[in-house]
C-alpha cells in the first residue's frame, strides 16, 4: 500500500469515528432537550396545581370562618352569611 492509500484509510477511519461521535452527541442533545421540555411542562403543571390548591385552601378557611359565624348568628345574620357563602362555593 502506498502512503497516500494509508493516509486515506486513516482519514476515513477518523471521519467515521467523528461521525459516530456526532451522532451520539446529537442523540444526547435530543434526549436532554426532551427532558428539559418535560421538566418545563411539569413545572408549569405543578405551578398551576399549586395555584388551585391555594385557592381551595383559601375557600376552606373562608368557609370555616362563616361556619363559626353561623354558630352564633341569628336568622338575619344568617341571611347575610348565606350571601357570602354562595360567593365562596360558586
Amino acid at each position: 500500500m502506498s502512503i497516500t492509500d494509508l493516509l486515506k484509510e486513516k482519514v476515513e477511519k477518523q471521519l467515521n469515528a467523528l461521525n459516530e461521535q456526532l451522532e451520539a452527541a446529537e442523540a444526547d442533545a435530543k434526549a436532554k432537550k426532551a427532558a428539559a421540555e418535560a421538566d418545563a411542562a411539569g413545572a408549569e403543571l405543578q405551578k398551576e396545581l399549586l395555584g388551585k390548591i391555594n385557592d381551595l385552601k383559601d375557600k376552606l378557611i373562608e368557609g370555616q370562618v362563616y361556619l363559626a359565624e353561623l354558630a352564633d348568628a341569628g336568622d338575619e345574620k344568617s341571611q347575610e352569611i348565606k350571601a357570602k357563602i354562595v360567593k365562596v362555593f360558586d
